[in-house]
């Protein structure tokens, strides 16, 4: 079963660029057969869930949330959908216990993105995957979230962390067997249950035009302009994080292999 297991819609997220229609219209558009909406901080309502399944029974539709902590790490939580642990988000350690105590599952979520370290506590208190690919990941943190996850002896997992209907289907799970509640998917992601799916023409496409963007970019910063700047005139969509990872002369490329 090909699952999305990180997804964001403008209805709950800020950040959310496309509607959970177009969302989950595209999602079966590239043969995905479940997606879970992991807004910032909430978790959908139930009914509202239940209105959008009704709409469109071909693919599963889930609940989790992305849990933004005090040290600025991001966790994905899957299994419990409860508001109470909204009140925890900030206490990282904390969230990962309860969530456990429930019986549920917690990914960390794009390592490495906005910070040089990961939490301490990581050692004393495991989450149960660390997310090595989506489409905020690329291959110089990717590499470090691998090395993370074979020191701790996690899995490592890949979503699109979709914003927008273009992140669709380049990064999913392939679950070793079908789900269809909060629960399952849970006991699956602890398990470790799955496999990676990279969709890699599509990645070393999107490869090809960042790596144009990083050329004009670097022509750009040569030239002083500022990263609004640059992010100004470059005709495509370019996010500040490759703006400043080129700056820092680092290849802002995505993995395009699992």
């Amino acid at each position: 079963m090909r699952i999305d297991i990180h997804v964001h819609t403008s209805r709950y997220s800020e950040c959310g660029r496309s509607t959970p229609e177009e969302m989950v219209e595209r999602a079966i558009a590239e043969g995905l057969e479940a997606l879970v909406l992991t807004e910032h901080n909430v978790f959908w309502p139930a009914e509202e869930l239940a209105s959008l399944q009704a709409r469109y029974p071909q693919i599963v539709l889930l609940r989790g949330a992305e849990f933004t902590t005090a040290e600025g790490e991001d966790l994905l939580v899957y299994g419990p959908v409860d508001e109470a642990l909204i009140a925890l988000r900030r206490d990282g350690a904390r969230l990962v216990r309860e969530v456990h105590t429930r019986g549920g599952a917690v990914v960390l979520a794009h390592p490495y993105r906005y910070h040089p370290d990961v939490p301490s506590w990581l050692e004393e208190h495991p989450v149960d995957g660390i997310e090595i690919m989506s489409s905020n990941i690329y291959e110089h943190t990717s590499r470090r979230g691998r090395a993370l996850a074979l020191k701790l002896g996690l899995p490592v997992t890949a979503a699109s962390d979709g914003h927008h209907i273009d992140s669709l289907g380049m990064y999913a799970l392939d679950l070793h067997r079908p789900v269809h509640t909060e629960w399952e998917l849970a006991q699956a992601l602890r398990e470790g249950a799955f496999s990676l799916y990279v969709n890699t023409p599509r990645v070393e496409a999107q490869n090809a035009l960042l790596e144009r963007q990083c050329d004009e970019i670097r022509r750009l910063v040569a030239m002083n302009y500022g990263d609004e700047e640059i992010r100004a005139a470059i005709p495509e969509f370019v996010s500040l994080t490759v703006i400043r990872g080129v700056r820092e002369g680092i290849t802002m490329l995505r993995p395009a292999r699992p």
